[in-house]
């Protein structure tokens, strides 16, 4: 369930700060769990051989005595490439992506370094399946399968989405964190309400090593792009049972876009504790600030007054320079882990999150003329927003044994308490009128505003037991069933509802179920069974939210895995079908998203809705010195009437990156490239005629890097995206539309210690 605090207006929506199905219940303490304490990456070794020559080099006095060999220490790891070992985002099982019935992608340390992922929509911008648009510069969206991702999880534990789409936060940096693991599909055992879309898993980095550890990055790139990274490890005790790590991060950027700029700042710390060989403490704080200066509110006009369509330059922005929209976003972690001797682990975590948004916007509607730009009307708004989540989970997994056979349970508790307040702040008189759009420049001049008035005031609790088992039916076929009980309660005022209050209390068992039969012995076929059920926060002609969604996904396929591990293959098949889906409903004379009294886009719940499609991934080392990954999805959705419905989102996309390590003829060199395919798409748009078909063709984007590693400790590494420089719309259903970034380009220089 979304918490809004700014209301939609004209033709496209505004911002509202949501608060799609914030959790619920905690108010308790840290409660203990999990995992064995991690031992010394270092082994000691002697050899047979070097003993055989140091007896051989003993005098004869010294015949038949012992002799004392120094010990040889031997450390390192495998190189972790792209492929990944291991997952719990489905179940809480740990499993490797083979034994997990869905289909998952695990973007790896390594292929976010190599294509310097920063942000969580660059990460998802190249996840097979995955499309994201967006309502302004703010304001990003994502989907997968045809549906809203609104699923994310940081370590597991579900965690609010973005509160003024609905969606999970773009602005999310990746420098916190190891892996970002996306499960597509259904993922209900695991976060209760949701899209049968996808969730992103966020795994944190800790403080591992024993021994001090430190590294900068320094990035310079296009539209003066300039970003300092800093990740830097220490033990706190001369045993090393206590350490620190620490991540701090300062970026400013400019965009394609006229007049924008942006800063962000980041700094993560967690201290890792061994109290015990078999119980783990971890505290720590995460800390985003992103500060966007002359960012839009919705988009730019497609169309003249005439019924031409608009040509601008990708450059185009409606954005006066005073507008801002400052998001804060302050998180303090606790987590114990203990492991029994009997193979069971107990963890828990409990996190506390404060989110803060203060925000001036600007907004222009409607057509200008061809030939004087005028004839735009001018919108303002301002507010500001707090909201707090208090999260709190406990699960405990092991080994049993069952007729003969051993298998593994995990049995939990899940919950959450958010509270989302906000106020806003009307325009104080007349707006001037913004004159020929031709000459925009960003100089038109900032509004008084009125004394603040209250907006929203919403209360979102949830609560949830979960249990799954991986039952071992034979050494080859696997069952793993479960289910999730939950209950999300909501009380809410918002200023713009009808009635201003409403409470809603909704519960529901949501099943899971999955099969797994290792047919060879690098091939495993598999088959799942989710179950479907999220409340909503769109509502009807007469302001009443539409009734939750309700409906399961089932999926089929086949997996892989090869040269030991290192390289993973899928196939997939999906279906799913879902009753009371949200869609738009739109003016049947201009094609204009009809819209409720406080601006917001009114919609209408859809039965029968069915997604098919199929997923085909590759990931890992695919020979000597190649790492690889390639992702090819399509699906189509339709509704009961079986016509094709959010036709804005590219039915078949090809998401490709593959590296060379060249050091064969240039020692320290890597190479690397890919290429974004999607077919073509099109979006209702309005005209001042009536409505219209916005209509993208298919777009390829190509991307290159070269990485020179000048010495063990220093490295230089070059990227560049859509070289072609291809000038395409990125399509929306609100009439959002807007231009994709042109080619760009980015250097950056890497130091360790």
């Amino acid at each position: 369930m979304r918490i809004r605090s700014l209301p939609r207006l004209v033709r496209r929506p505004a911002p509202r700060s949501t608060f799609r199905r914030a959790g619920v219940a905690a108010a308790a303490s840290l409660f203990a769990a999990a995992v064995a304490a991690q031992g010394s990456a270092a082994t000691s070794a002697t050899s047979a051989t070097s003993a055989t020559s140091a007896t051989s080099a003993a005098s004869p006095d010294d015949a038949g005595k012992p002799v004392t060999i120094a010990p040889v220490t031997v450390s390192g790891q495998r190189a972790e490439g792209y492929a990944a070992s291991d997952t719990a985002s489905a179940t809480k099982l740990t499993l490797s992506p083979r034994e997990t019935p869905q289909s998952i992608t695990v973007m790896t340390r390594q292929r976010l370094d190599d294509q310097n992922l920063t942000s969580l929509r660059q990460v998802l911008d190249v996840t097979p399946g995955v499309y994201s648009n967006a309502y302004d510069t703010e304001r990003v969206l994502f989907y997968a399968r045809g549906f809203l991702v609104d699923t994310l999880m940081h370590d597991g534990v579900p965690a609010h989405t973005n509160f003024s789409t609905g969606s999970v936060d773009e602005t999310i940096d990746t420098a916190l964190y190891d892996r970002i693991e996306v499960v597509r599909g259904a993922t209900g055992l695991m976060t209760g309400a949701g899209n049968p879309a996808a969730s992103i898993n966020l795994v944190r980095k800790h403080a591992d090593s024993r021994t001090a550890t430190a590294s900068l990055k320094l990035t310079a790139g296009s539209w003066s792009n300039r970003r300092a990274e800093l990740d830097a490890s220490t033990p706190l005790t001369a045993d090393g049972r206590i350490r620190a790590r620490g991540v701090a991060v300062v970026e400013s950027t400019d965009s394609y876009q006229d007049i924008y700029h942006k800063r962000r700042n980041v700094l993560y710390g967690v201290v890792d504790a061994d109290l015990t060989p078999a119980t783990r403490v971890s505290a720590g704080f995460e800390y985003l600030e992103n500060k966007p200066r002359g960012n839009t509110w919705g988009s730019f006009p497609k169309f003249f007054s005439d019924g031409t369509q608009a040509d601008w330059p990708t450059s185009v922005t409606t954005a006066p320079d005073w507008s801002y929209w400052d998001r804060k976003t302050q998180t303090v972690f606790g987590e114990l882990r203990h492991q029994f001797g009997n193979g069971w682990t107990l963890r828990s975590t409990l996190s506390r999150r404060v989110y803060k948004e203060d925000v001036k916007l600007f907004y222009v509607s409607g057509w200008p003329d061809p030939t004087t730009g005028e004839g735009l009307q001018p919108w303002a708004y301002r507010s500001k927003g707090k909201i707090t989540e208090t999260a709190l989970d406990v699960y405990a997994s092991g080994p049993f044994e069952l007729m003969g056979r051993q298998h593994e349970l995990v049995v939990g508790y899940n919950g959450s308490r958010a509270k989302n307040k906000g106020t806003e702040q009307a325009v104080a008189g007349d707006l001037a009128p913004v004159g020929n759009f031709f000459e925009w420049n960003g100089s038109y001049p900032e509004p008084a505003w009125a004394d603040p008035t209250p907006l929203n005031d919403i209360k979102t609790d949830q609560d949830a037991v979960y249990a799954a088992a991986r039952l071992s039916l034979t050494d080859s076929l696997k069952l793993i069933g479960g289910s999730r009980y939950g209950r999300w309660k909501i009380d809410s005022f918002y200023v713009y509802d009808s009635p201003t209050t409403s409470r809603y209390d909704y519960t529901k068992a949501i099943p899971y179920a999955g099969l797994v039969w290792d047919v060879l012995p690098e091939f495993s076929v598999f088959t799942s069974y989710t179950g479907i059920f999220k409340p909503q926060s769109s509502r009807d002609i007469n302001g009443h939210y539409l009734d939750p969604m309700d409906g399961n996904s089932l999926e089929v396929g086949i997996k892989g895995e090869h040269f030991n591990k290192r390289l993973n293959t899928s196939l997939t098949l999906f279906k799913t079908k879902q009753d009371n889906v949200a869609a738009p409903v739109l003016d049947p004379v201009t094609g204009a998203p009809v819209l409720l009294p406080d601006g917001t886009a009114v919609s209408q719940g859809v039965d029968g809705t069915r997604t098919r499609g199929f997923e085909f991934e590759v990931a890992g080392r695919v020979a000597d010195g190649v790492q690889a990954s390639l992702g090819w999805t399509r699906y189509i959705t339709k509704d009961g009437d079986d016509q094709t419905i959010r036709s804005f989102i590219p039915s078949t996309m090809v998401r490709l990156f593959a590296t060379w390590d060249a050091a064969r003829w240039v020692p320290g060199l890597t190479l690397g490239g890919g290429v974004n395919w999607q077919s073509a798409s099109s979006s209702a748009a309005g005209t001042p005629s009536g409505g219209t078909t916005l209509r993208q063709g298919s777009v390829t984007n190509v991307s290159l890097m070269a990485r020179y590693q000048v010495s063990p400790k220093v490295s230089v590494q070059l990227n560049g995206n859509n070289l072609l420089d291809r000038k395409y719309y990125v399509l929306d259903q609100y009439d959002n539309s807007y231009y994709g970034a042109p080619a760009n380009y980015s250097v950056s220089l890497r130091l360790a210690y």
